[in-house]
Formats: C-alpha cells, sequence, structure tokens
C-alpha cells in the first residue's frame, strides 16, 4: 500500500498539539491511536472527486438511482444482504443516530448495555443523555474474548434495561462475532424487548478468513433491530463521509426521521457521495490490498512477541490491535505514562474503553510494515523484564 506522504501538512486529529498535549502530556508523538488509515486513498476515489471538483457548482444535491444500485450491489456481493434504500436514514455520524434512538426509545432513568472493554464513546452518549450505564463486560478466555451469555441473560431481564448495544467487529478487542453469538444475542433481545443497535462500521476490515454476519441478517427473527454503519473507515473517508442507519422498522424509522426532520439531518454532501459511489463500484481492489497489508503487519507482530511476556490478542477484524501488558505492568496509568515517555509513540490507553481494558493497549497499525515493527521493537526495549526466556 502506497503511504500518504503529506500527512504531515494536514489537520489531523490524531496529530493535533493540543490533543496530544492533552492526552500524552507532550506533542512530539508519533500518532499510532486514532482510527483513520495512513494509506492513499484508492485511485479511482482521488480521481472521482477531483472530477467532481472541476465542476464548480456546489448547488444542493439528492443521491441520484446510480449512488443506490452501487450501494445494494456491494452489499449483496459482500455480505448477501438485500439492501431496501427505503430502510436507510444518511446521518452526521453514529453516535448521532444512537443519541437519538436512545432519546426516542428510553427514559433518563433507563439502562442502556454496553460490553466493554469498547469504543468509549457509546459510554460517553449514554452519559450526555442521562442514561443508566449496564456493562455485561466480554470476558477473556484461552486469549480470545468472550459474551458472558448467563450475564447479558440477567441484565437483559432487568425491566429498566430497554437497549442493548453491540460492536461487530468489536472495536478495540477485534472479534468478529459469529453467528451462533450474534443468534443468541437477538434471541435475548427478542425474549427481553430490548432493542438491539449493532455498530458495524468495521465490517469490511475482516481478517484471516474470518466470517462477517450483519445483524440485519436476523430481522426475520426479531426487528427491533438497527444497524448503524459506514464505509468511512473501510476506505479512510473519516474526514468527508457521514454514516448511515438501516432500520427496517417503520415504527423506529420513522420516530428517527421525525427528529432528523427536526434537526434539518442527513443532507447530501456532494463529496461524500461521489466518494462512496465510486468506492462502492471501484474499491474492492484497493479493500484487499489493504486487508493483505493489515495481515502481514500482524503477523510480524506475533514474531516480534514470541520471546515476549508482552502479548497480542490477534485481532479477527478491524485495523488495531489489541495488547495484554498484564504480565509486565500492575499499574494502568503508570503502564501509560511510562510507554509514552519511553518510546515516543501516542497510543491508546486500554483504561479509555473501560476498566475491563486496563493494562491493555490498542495500536492502530493502518500503516506501513516497517513502522509496525519499529513500534513493536521500541515497546519491547522499553518494557521491564519481558522476556520469556
Amino acid at each position: 500500500m502506497n503511504i500518504d506522504n503529506k500527512l504531515k501538512d494536514l489537520p489531523l486529529t490524531k496529530s493535533n498539539p493540543k490533543t496530544l498535549e492533552a492526552l500524552f502530556g507532550k506533542t512530539n508523538i508519533i500518532p499510532m491511536w486514532v482510527a483513520d488509515m495512513e494509506f492513499e486513498i484508492a485511485k479511482p476515489i482521488q480521481e472521482a472527486l477531483i472530477k467532481r471538483i472541476t465542476n464548480s457548482s456546489f448547488g444542493y444535491e439528492y443521491k441520484p438511482s446510480s449512488y443506490f444500485i452501487a450501494q445494494k450491489k456491494w452489499y449483496f456481493n459482500n455480505y448477501k444482504i438485500n439492501l431496501n434504500n427505503n430502510h436507510i436514514i444518511y446521518s452526521p455520524s453514529i453516535t448521532t443516530t444512537i443519541a437519538i434512538l436512545i432519546e426516542n426509545f428510553t427514559l433518563e432513568s433507563d439502562g442502556v448495555i454496553i460490553q466493554p472493554p469498547v469504543f468509549m464513546e457509546f459510554r460517553d452518549v449514554i452519559k450526555k443523555t442521562k442514561r443508566i450505564i449496564t456493562k455485561n463486560s466480554l470476558t477473556l478466555i484461552d486469549n480470545q474474548y468472550q459474551i458472558d451469555f448467563q450475564d447479558l441473560e440477567k441484565k437483559a431481564k432487568i425491566e429498566k434495561n430497554k437497549v442493548l448495544i453491540i460492536c461487530n467487529p468489536h472495536n478495540p478487542v477485534g472479534r468478529v462475532w459469529s453467528k451462533e453469538e450474534l443468534k443468541r444475542i437477538v434471541k435475548i433481545c427478542k425474549k427481553n424487548d430490548l432493542l438491539l443497535i449493532s455498530d458495524e462500521i468495521h465490517k469490511d476490515i475482516i481478517l484471516f478468513d474470518n466470517q462477517f454476519t450483519s445483524a440485519l441478517h436476523f430481522m426475520n427473527n426479531y426487528d427491533k433491530i438497527v444497524v448503524c454503519t459506514s464505509e468511512a473507515k473501510t476506505f479512510n473517508l473519516c474526514g468527508i463521509t457521514d454514516s448511515m442507519a438501516i432500520i427496517p422498522n417503520e415504527k423506529i424509522r420513522n420516530s428517527i426521521l421525525d427528529t432528523f426532520k427536526k434537526y434539518n439531518l442527513g443532507r447530501t454532501n456532494a463529496l461524500t457521495r461521489v466518494a462512496l459511489e465510486c468506492a462502492y463500484n471501484n474499491g474492492q481492489s484497493w479493500l484487499k490490498e489493504v486487508i493483505n497489508t493489515i495481515e502481514k503487519n500482524i503477523e510480524s507482530i506475533e514474531k516480534e512477541l514470541e520471546t515476549s511476556k508482552v502479548k497480542l490478542i490477534k485481532p479477527e477484524g478491524t485495523y488495531q490491535i489489541w495488547l495484554d501488558f498484564r504480565k509486565v505492568y500492575k499499574d494502568t496509568k503508570e503502564m501509560f505514562h511510562h510507554l509514552t515517555e519511553n518510546t515516543g509513540i501516542g497510543l491508546n490507553a486500554g483504561h479509555w474503553f473501560g476498566r475491563e481494558g486496563a493494562l491493555f493497549i490498542r495500536m492502530n497499525i493502518a500503516t506501513t510494515n516497517k513502522k509496525v515493527i519499529e513500534a513493536i521493537k521500541k515497546i519491547k526495549k522499553v518494557v521491564p523484564n519481558n522476556n520469556l526466556t
């Protein structure tokens, strides 16, 4: 994959001096924390955007039929989903949709179930909407995270708990939930009348022959399911693209539509539309190359850590890795400070994803193999009492 050598010229969140100072206590940091790529976007997308910009008119747009045809083809070819355009609501972000779903279908005293360690914005949006966070914490068994279904059933039975938010593939631990696991989740939600929100933004980055199953496959069994997703992560378009909610349930969809109309959300952005239509039509080979690169990076990390007490939780999806430092550190904040100061690399502290992530680190590896290996070697060098032998 080609690296975008002009990244340093862009005002990116991951290298914002104020953000780096606030999170890491210094600005001289190699940023490997925010979940975006350092790869150039696919050439066809670049060319399509340039072509669109040469037409200087940027009046109000709608999405033409060619956009929906390309999107439907992508979803059928990749996930065997017959996407219904009428079920889709376009949203500024996934957390925007989740916040509105929570506000429309719960009361302030109600609970929302999440599965930490998990994307920190789930926790934040629950707090901002003044709902109660209910944890169905994942369990780490034989170096693989599992859902505690006994605990989930217990939490689902509590009348005040109205919503379950899942992340598939899971950020940060990299699990791609199996069809059987999802079937059990849906069964529990149906039995207890929970609204199931499935964040599937990483669905296209599936590694090592694992298989992704969307929650949409279970709509015939239970229709209180909302899938929130985007191709922003897939094609490195986070700066210009939006998200969508796929909502087959008409009552839920109309409720969200009414709120979107109230706040005038969901307008078509010309560059987003062009980029995504081109990605759906011409992005498959680029994506395949990205996945190959990520898999090679993971294999290199495995090799580097063979004799290390630092353990890789091998991801089944996403372009982030989850590293286990429990054998070499005792205090999560001391660990984070020590690694930051001595490696000069900006990483996500595991406890940012919930206390269940204490003594873990998330690293973005959507970059060159050389950079990834150098980062792992720096970590190995500074970690105390690291060698297994």
